[in-house]
Parts: structure tokens; C-alpha cells; sequence
């Protein structure tokens, strides 16, 4: 593979293979004799000025995520006790920073989503509905009197989220990134386990910075697969029918 096609595959991550196209070849035609080095030079400067959104993505996602997972666990301290004062306080402690955490992956996947698609995506929408409804879960689970409310809204959920094959794909697309994120953190505490915590110092250090990593990318690769081709066929054929009618009237 020549630089032009790795420079070319490199830029397809970030942009359309169109767009990549033309940017390779406005590198060449620019600066036919330029060396290896600045060759590469200009490719990652393009490849951070196309990608910014991505890096301020990740970053805000995982600051935001574990600030708003860890408000709605305090918030859910001052209810009620339920029942767990019939459980083991370990047991207790082991649900607790599960739910904890896969709050804080939702969270963090619906504020990614946020920064990289916008507030019109509907894997936005979807994880913040998702997110939303998971915190006040968190808050509530334990008190039997909120049971039923939850389990009609969870309900609720899942019925919306699949009468429509857009909001299918989002609800699958934030679901496969939360479980491959999850499976990481799995993975993480497994090797060499710290019998005093769920992560030991150098795991917890590669989870912080690994697993954003991973949702983030699961979710772009995802989204540009599945919902945003999907937006774009549906968009081309409204196009298509438009022009076919304007036709017709003519």
C-alpha cells in the first residue's frame, strides 16, 4: 500500500471516501515534491482538524458521565432503604457499583453522541431517554413502592423504541456500544483482580482511558453504518420522488 492509499484510508475514518479522495490528491497536486515526513504532517493536520469533534467528544463524554452517574447514586441515597437491609452489605456493594457503572456508560455514550451527531440524532435521543430513565432506576430500584412505576416505564421504553426501524437501529447502536464497553471493563477486571476493588490502581487508569475509547468508536462505526446510510437512502429517495413528481407536473 503506497502513501497516497493509506493516507486516503486514514482520512476515510474521519470523512467520506469522496472527501478523502480529493483531500489526497490536493496533498499531491499542492506539493508533488514534497518528502515522506511532510507528506504526513499535512495528513494528521487533517486529520485533527476533522476529527476534533471526535477528541472533544470523548473527553466531555467521560468527564460528564461519571459526574452524572455518581449525582444520580447521592441523589438515590436519601430514599428509602427498601430492601436491601435483607441483603449482605457486599452484595449490596456489588449491585450498586454495577448499576453505577452502566449508568455511567450510558451517560457516557448518550453526551458522545451529543458532541459528535448533534441533538437531531436519534441515538442522541435515544440515549438520553435511556440515560435518564437508568439514573432515576438507580435512585429508586431498591424501594418496592417505585417498583411497578419503573417497570412501566421501562416497558414503555422498549415498546416506542421498537414500532420504528430508525429508532430500532439507535436503540441497538447504544446497546452494542454499552456491552462492548462494558465486556472492556470486564475484561480489565479480570487480570490480576485487587481483592479490595472492582479495578486496582493500573487497571482503573487504562479503564478510564480505554473504555471511552472503545464506546466512542463501537458507536461511530455503528452509527455511520447503520443509521447514518439509512438517513441518507431515506433522504435520496425523498429527493428522487420529489423530482419525479416536479416531472410529472411539468
Amino acid at each position: 500500500m503506497d502513501k497516497a492509499n493509506a493516507a486516503e484510508w486514514l482520512l476515510r475514518q474521519v470523512v467520506g471516501p469522496v472527501r478523502a479522495s480529493e483531500l489526497v490528491g490536493d496533498q499531491l497536486e499542492a506539493h508533488p515534491s514534497a518528502g515522506r515526513l511532510s507528506f504526513w504532517l499535512s495528513i494528521a493536520r487533517l486529520l485533527l482538524v476533522f476529527s476534533w469533534r471526535t477528541i472533544v467528544g470523548v473527553a466531555v463524554s467521560t468527564v460528564g458521565g461519571i459526574i452524572l452517574a455518581i449525582l444520580s447514586f447521592y441523589f438515590g441515597r436519601y430514599w428509602p432503604a427498601g430492601p436491601q437491609g435483607f441483603l449482605p452489605e457486599t452484595t449490596v456493594l456489588h449491585i450498586t457499583l454495577y448499576v453505577l457503572g452502566i449508568s455511567a456508560l450510558l451517560w457516557v455514550a448518550t453526551l458522545f453522541s451529543l458532541v459528535q451527531f448533534g441533538w437531531r440524532s436519534t441515538l442522541t435521543s435515544t440515549g438520553l431517554v435511556a440515560s435518564i430513565l437508568f439514573s432515576a432506576s438507580s435512585c429508586f430500584f431498591w424501594s418496592p413502592s417505585f417498583a411497578v412505576t419503573l417497570a412501566i416505564m421501562w416497558l414503555s421504553f422498549f415498546i416506542f423504541y421498537t414500532t420504528s426501524e430508525m429508532r430500532r437501529r439507535s436503540l441497538g447502536v447504544l446497546l452494542v456500544a454499552v456491552a462492548a464497553a462494558w465486556l472492556t471493563g470486564f475484561a480489565l477486571s479480570i487480570l490480576r483482580p485487587d481483592p479490595y476493588s472492582v479495578f486496582g490502581k493500573w487497571q482503573a487508569f487504562t479503564a478510564l482511558v480505554l473504555i471511552p475509547i472503545v464506546e466512542s468508536g463501537i458507536a461511530m462505526l455503528l452509527h455511520r453504518k447503520f443509521i447514518a446510510s439509512q438517513s441518507t437512502s431515506v433522504h435520496g429517495s425523498v429527493t428522487a420522488r420529489r423530482d419525479f413528481l416536479d416531472d410529472e407536473q411539468m
